[in-house]
């Protein structure tokens, strides 16, 4: 359970930090992004450099490198859908995607949840269902006038965190865990190419701020990865994405609420009680 907070809290920081670049609005969150992935890829490559060689497979660095191309992607989407509907909403969005994994779990490699965790998982997905309020963002004219521009953007962001979740599901299945390396160093390197020709691209002056909060972005992310990577190898997909992503909304929910401002609606908060109900039965083994 040690793993499952841990990647909770670090998943969590990702999407709050953010929305705390973009209220600031003093740094620009696409250097802050980009310097973030590299950070990460250099965290990640400090493992690798004493793994032995047997351990460089080719399937680690496949289903590493599919879960880097879907981070680089997916974090404009992110800032774009943070921008327009809010923190909260964007991890409704990004936790939906537990759809993808938990699904391939059963059908493909068999996993079979109990009477109990398969009501948790109801639950859990009741209680998404069930987050309509709408962020602070909808009060200060950002969302965009094309009526087909934000559905585009929830779709893709969905798509995209998706494939992450599953890239990292399949890991499980086809790796060995002194591969998780590999893993990592292939995901935050795919994402970190072109997260430095972007930057070099630019050509513009990067503030200390801005290194200052891309390193400790870099570090949430990989961070999270890790472990849930880690909790990966202790439970089913079908517990650890349920757990991970109920337990992030509640989290961002309070800190979105109570310190950024945003405004929720009714239904949100019966959806936070029913996660917490969820919680408890998807642990119930």
């Amino acid at each position: 359970m040690i793993f499952l907070a841990a990647n909770i809290l670090f998943a969590s920081l990702f999407g709050l930090c953010i929305k705390w670049v973009e209220n600031r609005e003093r740094e620009d969150i696409v250097t802050v992004g980009m310097i973030n992935y590299i950070v990460a890829a250099v965290l990640s490559a400090y493992e690798i450099a004493v793994l032995p060689r047997e351990y460089l497979t080719s399937s680690a660095v496949s289903t590493g490198a599919t879960m880097g191309i879907s981070y680089f992607i997916a974090f404009f989407f992110c800032v774009y859908a943070i921008k327009w509907i809010g923190v909260a909403n964007s991890t409704v969005i990004s936790i939906l995607s537990i759809c993808v994994p938990i699904l391939a779990g059963v059908l493909i490699w068999l996993e079979k949840p109990n009477a109990l965790q398969w009501m948790g998982i109801g639950l859990a997905l009741l209680s998404l269902g069930l987050i309509g309020g709408k962020g602070d963002a909808t009060k200060k004219g950002t969302i965009p006038d094309t009526p087909w521009f934000t559905p585009w953007i929830v779709i893709g962001f969905f798509v995209l965190c998706g494939l992450s979740r599953l890239a990292q599901e399949t890991f499980k299945h086809w790796c060995e865990e002194p591969e998780r390396a590999v893993f990592l160093t292939a995901a935050f390197g795919v994402a970190a190419i072109p997260s430095f020709s972007l930057l070099l691209w630019r050509q513009k002056c990067i503030s200390s701020s801005e290194w200052l909060i891309g390193v400790a972005l870099g570090a949430a992310n990989f961070l999270q990865t890790h472990f849930i990577l880690k909790s990966l190898k202790l439970f089913d997909g079908f517990i650890v994405f349920p757990v991970v992503s109920a337990g992030s909304l509640m989290f961002v929910t309070l800190v979105a609420t109570q310190w950024m401002g945003e405004k929720l609606g009714k239904l949100t908060y019966v959806g936070i009680a029913i996660a917490c109900v969820a919680l408890v039965l998807l642990n119930w083994i």
